[in-house]
């Protein structure tokens, strides 16, 4: 029984991840992140940097919100009708499900942009900022990788190290690198999630049932 039910656990974890909608929320906050800190290095002393500077905090967890509704609205026009939409018996793991996708995004946007923006002032140390954020992503990838068991997590944390390593390499540093290291991320996780959905959508044709994992 319990072999059964961890892989039951599996398939309903990796079914956050089915169709590649994960990338699309994390990939369009990168994005956003990506426009601040150009603004950041191309204006930096403008009164529409000290705006973005000081509402930075709210800034990233609104972005997200919004992007993940629209990422949720997808999910009910197209997903849900092929492949169900996954209830669960005991509604606290839904909602722990819940916050811990959030908490994910959280950790690797906030945490990376907070850092790189306010926890370090040092020039030496903002050279190395986009290999050390990279790191960050590396990290949370590589562990939603081991969790779901999806190969592709790996690929993402490996390309998203190596966009920082090049960067670092190359001697852009500070908020002009962390400008091209969050485009470079973001379209990194909209490839993989694209692709994802191109093979989801090509293997599940639009369906009625609804799956009920307990």
């Amino acid at each position: 029984m319990q072999p059964d039910l961890s892989k039951t656990q599996l398939r309903a974890y990796q079914y956050l991840y089915i169709d590649g909608t994960f990338e699309f929320t994390f990939g369009g906050l990168c994005l956003l992140l990506a426009g601040y800190f150009y603004i950041q290095a191309a204006i930096p002393e403008s009164l529409l940097s000290n705006i973005l500077t000081m509402s930075f905090v709210v800034l990233t967890p609104v972005g997200a919100i919004l992007i993940n509704r629209l990422v949720n609205r997808f999910k009910e026009n197209v997903t849900y009708p092929r492949t169900g939409y996954i209830v669960f018996q005991r509604p606290k793991e839904g909602l722990r499900r819940g916050v811990h996708v959030g908490l994910t995004l959280g950790l690797a946007a906030s945490m990376g942009g907070t850092f790189a923006a306010f926890i370090t002032r040092s020039p030496e140390t903002l050279d190395w900022m986009p290999l050390l954020t990279g790191f960050v992503f590396g990290a949370v990838f590589v562990w939603i990788g081991f969790r779901s068991a999806l190969s592709r997590f790996f690929v993402i944390a490996l390309l998203i190290i190596l966009s920082g390593l090049i960067l670092t390499v190359r001697g852009i540093g500070n908020m002009a690198g962390l400008a091209p290291f969050y485009a470079l991320s973001g379209l990194i996780l909209l490839a993989s999630g694209g692709l994802t959905l191109w093979q989801y959508l090509h293997r599940n044709p639009p369906s009625t049932g609804v799956v009920d994992e307990s």
